[in-house]
């Protein structure tokens, strides 16, 4: 309650209010995420034959990866 009021005599006095930060990934870390899901997509798919017979599991658990990922970059 305290940081509310705080921030309403901020906000009638003029002052800046700052907002929590949103976490957010650089373009090029979103760059490195994509150039490796693509490589360990391309090694999965060298193992089992081709593209289509990578088994949808698999799949399942590299996005995962690459989202888990994702989120560690955020800064």
């Amino acid at each position: 309650m305290k940081y509310l009021f705080e921030n309403w005599r901020k906000l009638l006095e003029g002052e800046v209010i700052q907002f929590p930060h949103q976490p957010s990934t650089s373009e090029d870390d979103i760059q490195f995420v994509i150039q490796l899901e693509e490589q360990i997509a391309q090694r999965l798919a060298s193992l089992h034959g081709n593209m289509a017979s990578i088994p949808p599991e698999k799949i399942e658990h590299l996005e995962q990866i690459m989202n888990d990922l994702e989120e560690l970059l955020k800064f």
